[in-house]
């Protein structure tokens, strides 16, 4: 679940990607949930708020919630449209605090869920 693929993209987590501060604003937010992923324009974006431990991205048409620790720096990058995307990890990486493909230990900032409503 690597999301440093490039040297392109500079990330403080392992869970959400961003651009670097000096790259044009990315065009859209995906989101991966467990079981879907969407993609959001970031020209639909209404506002955002949080702490270290809560994120709420309010789009025109949804509302992300993010969960989980040291969350303020994503909420920086939110508020510049720098993140391109944010993956919610399985439930055995969430409860056993481990990240990607050789479950090595993970601690830092890290997402715990991501819930997307749509609004009505």
């Amino acid at each position: 679940m690597s999301n440093t693929s490039t040297n392109s993209t500079a990330s403080v987590s392992k869970d959400w990607v961003l651009l670097p501060k000096d790259e044009h604003k990315a065009v859209s937010l995906i989101v991966h949930e467990r079981r879907s992923s969407l993609a959001l324009p970031w020209f639909r974006f209404v506002y955002a708020q949080g702490d270290d431990f809560k994120l709420q991205i309010i789009f025109a048409t949804h509302l992300i919630t993010i969960s989980g620790e040291g969350l303020a720096p994503l909420l920086e990058a939110v508020a510049a449209n720098r993140v391109l995307s944010v993956t919610e990890p399985t439930e055995n990486e969430a409860k056993f605090s481990v990240r990607g493909p050789n479950a090595g230990e993970h601690d830092g900032a890290a997402i715990h869920s991501i819930t997307v409503e749509k609004f009505k």
